[in-house]
């Protein structure tokens, strides 16, 4: 017998899935009904299509054009004056000679940290927890990551700490008020935590990256790919596996003689003409700067304010870049540019 599409009767129990891709970040939750009616079940997909769209926008999946680049500039000199964790005033650079990006010349004989790692800093729970992490990864992009039960529990501890301090907190009220993130902090966790330690493909079939791996201890893709953190750069200059060639500019961000500084450099021999690295951030701090600038400056350029200081301008920029792995988006690189 012939049914109408309006026909009546119908019971049809689903479990409907709403799963919201912001970032790297995945949210999910299903929905049990008893749908007695054709007609039902369509307004109800409806209904839920629409949530989806609304939490797939509040994740930063798509760009908000509310946020201007006065309120990241508010933001993010808040963020750094909340920084009380920053090394700035306790770093002493070897600067010494100028020279230009792809020049392979080592224009610097001495470290550019001179008196090496800042052991009084680096005790300190956010420094300490993030260093247990470097050896955690196989540097080659060409080989597949395999996260261990250990390793999971050290990018636990790690992000137990972050969220401790005052930065992530302000972070997470902001995104909260610009509707790129949950108010639960559990969910706001869980958020970065997907967005940082997230794995995708940098070379293909070998899913061997996350950006917690490219932009602080680094990685290797056709020479050196990434290491924008400068307590990566102090532990292996210590070492001996890092040598700084000579800086091409300097900035200061109101904290600190340097905040900023792009260069070449090589480690464990091999050469990158140009990198840039933040000077005595936390690792909060740029846990925070890069999450923001992702959720809403995706794929571009993202201002940035210092500490303002008289007369001086503070100001630059990070740049976000978006890597697309099996329908998902992520993180793939962030970095300072000035």
């Amino acid at each position: 017998m012939a049914h109408s599409g309006m026909d009546v009767g119908v019971s049809d129990e689903r479990d409907l899935g709403c799963v919201q891709v912001g970032s790297s970040t995945t949210f999910g939750f299903v929905v049990k009904q008893r749908l007695h009616s054709r007609m039902s079940h369509f307004v109800f997909i409806i209904s839920l299509l629409t949530v989806c769209a609304i939490i797939s926008f509040s994740s930063g999946q798509q760009r908000s054009v509310n946020i201007t680049d006065d309120a990241l500039l508010e933001i993010s000199s808040r963020l750094y004056a909340l920084d009380v964790n920053g090394a700035y005033d306790q770093l002493e650079l070897n600067l010494q000679s100028r020279t230009s990006s792809g020049n392979r010349v080592d224009k610097a004989p001495l470290p550019l940290f001179k008196n090496g790692i800042p052991k009084n800093v680096f005790s300190r729970p956010t420094y300490e927890k993030m260093l247990s992490l470097f050896d955690n990864y196989l540097a080659s992009v060409n080989e597949t990551e395999q996260v261990t039960p250990q390793e999971k529990a050290e990018e636990a501890a790690f992000f137990d700490a972050v969220f401790a301090t005052e930065v992530i907190k302000a972070t997470h009220k902001f995104l909260v008020a610009q509707r790129l993130a949950e108010s639960n902090v559990e969910r706001f966790k869980e958020q970065l935590r997907n967005i940082w330690f997230g794995l995708y493909q940098r070379a293909p079939g070998k899913q061997g990256s996350s950006v917690f791996e490219h932009v602080f201890p680094g990685e290797f893709k056709n020479g050196i790919s990434g290491l924008h953190s400068w307590v990566r750069f102090v532990t292996e200059e210590a070492k001996g596996d890092i040598n700084y060639l000579g800086y091409t500019r300097t900035m200061s961000i109101g904290k600190g003689a340097v905040g900023l500084i792009e260069m070449p450099m090589k480690f464990l021999g091999v050469y990158k003409p140009h990198s840039t690295l933040m000077i005595g951030s936390s690792p909060e701090l740029e846990i925070a700067l890069y999450s923001i600038c992702f959720l809403t400056r995706p794929d571009s350029l993202c201002p940035i304010k210092g500490n303002a200081t008289s007369g001086i301008s503070t100001r630059y920029q990070i740049q976000t870049f978006v890597s697309k792995f099996q329908g998902r988006r992520f993180l793939g690189s962030a970095f300072p540019t000035f």
